[in-house]
């Protein structure tokens, strides 16, 4: 590996963790709820953050792809991805059916 790839590497991994932290800051701000990384998830496998029933995983990169990749690594809880490219907002991903639920449950009450 060259010293390239390693500070390559070094920044990603820098640039995932603190989009990891800005999540849960606004998801705690958002709900009043403590929200907190899931700090083993690289070694064991699984999802970046728990928000019951959803499974996140947080991506933040300077380029969007992979999204279906991303929804199987969200295991344990309904699959959400939620992603930033460099200077943009934050987005949601999750799969249709359960979009479905959230909206019918919001058309109801409105």
């Amino acid at each position: 590996m060259t010293d390239e790839q390693s500070r390559r590497g070094r920044n990603n991994k820098r640039r995932g963790s603190t989009g990891e932290r800005e999540i849960c800051a606004l998801l705690a701000a958002e709900f009043g709820i403590p929200v907190k990384r899931n700090l083993g998830q690289a070694r064991d496998g699984g999802h970046d953050v728990t928000l019951h029933p959803f499974a996140i995983e947080v991506k933040r990169r300077a380029r969007i792809a992979g999204l279906y990749e991303w929804i199987a690594q969200a295991q344990g809880g309904e699959p959400v991805v939620m992603v930033r490219g460099d200077g943009r907002e934050w987005l949601v991903v999750m799969r249709f059916g359960a979009w479905c639920k959230l909206a019918r449950e919001e058309i109801a009450t409105s």
